[in-house]
């Protein structure tokens, strides 16, 4: 999948459905569950490192924050490993429109996640 490929926008909405799910039950997902859940609902051209996985989360945080205020969803998506976000997580947290502090960390920013989709 390409992200000008009609069915992107229908992806986005997808992993921002599953990412919410996950963090009502204050869960992390790996990028290989992501992609594996997508696969499952027919998006099944996203793999779960580099490429469009990662235009999909940015827009994941993007969906309905386009002035990067609110916590950023894909803070959840962790690495099977390391049970962290990549670095691509934290550049993007740096980047506008998030420009999260220095001071700030993946961790804060994951609680931030949980506790905002635990009171929806």
């Amino acid at each position: 999948m390409r992200i000008k490929d009609p069915k992107y926008p229908a992806a986005v909405e997808a992993a921002v459905e599953i990412l919410r799910k996950r963090a009502r039950q204050g869960q992390t997902i790996t990028y290989g569950e992501l992609s594996a859940e997508l696969a499952a609902q027919g998006f099944d051209s996203i793999p779960p490192h580099r490429g469009v996985m990662t235009y999909l989360l940015k827009d994941v945080c993007l969906h309905r924050n386009e002035d990067g205020r609110a916590p950023m969803l894909s803070a959840i998506v962790v690495n099977k490993a390391s049970r962290e976000p990549s670095d691509q997580f934290s550049r993007l947290a740096r980047s506008l429109p998030f420009s999260r502090p220095s001071n700030w960390s993946w961790r804060d920013e994951q609680q931030q996640v949980f506790a905002l989709h635990r009171e929806e």
